[in-house]
Protein backbone atom coordinates (compact mmCIF):
# COMPACT_ATOMS: atom_id res chain seq x y z
CA UNK A 1 0.00 0.00 0.00
CA UNK A 2 1.67 3.32 -1.18
CA UNK A 3 1.34 6.23 1.22
CA UNK A 4 -0.40 9.22 0.70
CA UNK A 5 0.00 12.35 2.44
CA UNK A 6 -2.65 14.89 1.94
CA UNK A 7 -1.98 18.90 3.13
CA UNK A 8 -4.69 19.17 5.41
CA UNK A 9 -4.56 22.57 7.92
CA UNK A 10 -6.71 22.66 10.88
CA UNK A 11 -5.30 25.77 11.94
CA UNK A 12 -2.96 28.44 11.41
CA UNK A 13 0.49 28.31 11.85
CA UNK A 14 1.06 31.79 13.26
CA UNK A 15 -1.74 32.69 16.22
CA UNK A 16 -0.83 36.44 16.28
CA UNK A 17 -3.72 39.01 17.17
CA UNK A 18 -3.96 42.04 18.65
CA UNK A 19 -6.63 42.17 21.59
CA UNK A 20 -6.19 46.32 20.97
CA UNK A 21 -4.43 47.49 18.52
CA UNK A 22 -3.37 50.68 18.64
CA UNK A 23 -3.38 51.14 22.76
CA UNK A 24 -0.14 50.41 25.36
CA UNK A 25 -0.20 49.61 29.06
CA UNK A 26 2.61 51.35 30.81
CA UNK A 27 2.95 51.66 34.37
CA UNK A 28 4.64 55.20 34.53
CA UNK A 29 5.00 57.50 31.66
CA UNK A 30 7.26 61.13 32.44
CA UNK A 31 6.62 63.41 30.04
CA UNK A 32 9.28 65.86 30.16
CA UNK A 33 7.61 68.30 28.25
CA UNK A 34 9.64 71.24 26.14
CA UNK A 35 12.30 71.75 28.63
CA UNK A 36 14.71 73.88 27.13
CA UNK A 37 17.13 71.36 28.61
CA UNK A 38 15.74 67.48 29.14
CA UNK A 39 19.09 66.48 30.46
CA UNK A 40 18.71 68.40 33.50
CA UNK A 41 15.15 67.66 34.01
CA UNK A 42 16.08 63.53 34.15
CA UNK A 43 18.99 64.41 36.26
CA UNK A 44 17.10 66.60 38.66
CA UNK A 45 14.59 63.70 38.90
CA UNK A 46 16.86 60.94 39.02
CA UNK A 47 19.18 62.90 41.92
CA UNK A 48 16.45 64.90 43.84
CA UNK A 49 13.27 63.23 43.44
CA UNK A 50 10.47 62.75 41.63
CA UNK A 51 8.04 65.99 40.63
CA UNK A 52 5.77 65.38 43.28
CA UNK A 53 8.57 65.53 45.76
CA UNK A 54 9.87 68.31 44.84
CA UNK A 55 6.98 69.81 45.64
CA UNK A 56 6.29 68.58 48.62
CA UNK A 57 9.72 70.21 49.56
CA UNK A 58 8.54 73.57 48.51
CA UNK A 59 5.08 72.91 50.07
CA UNK A 60 6.60 72.30 53.59
CA UNK A 61 9.41 75.51 52.92
CA UNK A 62 6.19 77.67 52.29
CA UNK A 63 4.60 76.24 55.52
CA UNK A 64 7.30 77.01 57.53
CA UNK A 65 7.52 80.73 55.96
CA UNK A 66 3.24 81.34 56.52
CA UNK A 67 3.78 79.79 60.43
CA UNK A 68 7.13 81.36 61.35
CA UNK A 69 5.48 84.90 59.65
CA UNK A 70 2.18 84.62 60.81
CA UNK A 71 0.70 85.56 57.76
CA UNK A 72 -2.70 84.04 58.42
CA UNK A 73 -3.11 86.13 61.64
CA UNK A 74 -2.18 89.37 59.43
CA UNK A 75 -5.20 91.42 57.87
CA UNK A 76 -5.40 90.57 54.07
CA UNK A 77 -7.87 90.37 51.29
CA UNK A 78 -10.08 87.27 51.86
CA UNK A 79 -8.87 85.99 48.27
CA UNK A 80 -5.43 85.85 49.87
CA UNK A 81 -7.02 84.38 53.29
CA UNK A 82 -8.79 81.55 51.46
CA UNK A 83 -5.63 80.58 49.41
CA UNK A 84 -3.20 80.17 52.13
CA UNK A 85 -5.85 78.10 54.28
CA UNK A 86 -6.35 75.69 51.32
CA UNK A 87 -2.98 75.39 50.88
CA UNK A 88 -1.78 74.98 54.47
CA UNK A 89 -5.05 72.27 54.09
CA UNK A 90 -3.41 70.59 51.34
CA UNK A 91 -0.10 70.34 52.72
CA UNK A 92 -1.98 68.79 56.00
CA UNK A 93 -3.25 66.20 53.80
CA UNK A 94 -0.41 65.27 52.37
CA UNK A 95 0.88 64.61 55.45
CA UNK A 96 -1.62 62.56 57.04
CA UNK A 97 -1.38 60.85 53.81
CA UNK A 98 2.40 60.11 54.40
CA UNK A 99 1.39 59.16 58.12
CA UNK A 100 -1.25 56.73 57.18
CA UNK A 101 0.89 55.26 54.33
CA UNK A 102 4.04 54.80 56.84
CA UNK A 103 2.12 53.43 59.62
CA UNK A 104 0.54 50.40 56.85
CA UNK A 105 3.66 49.42 55.99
Amino acid sequence: MANVNIPVRLAPEILDQPILPGWQLSLFSVDLGGSSDPEIEKAAVNNIGSYGKQIGHLAEALEVVINEFGLLEKPMAQEKRDALQIFMGDVAAARSLKLRRTKSQ
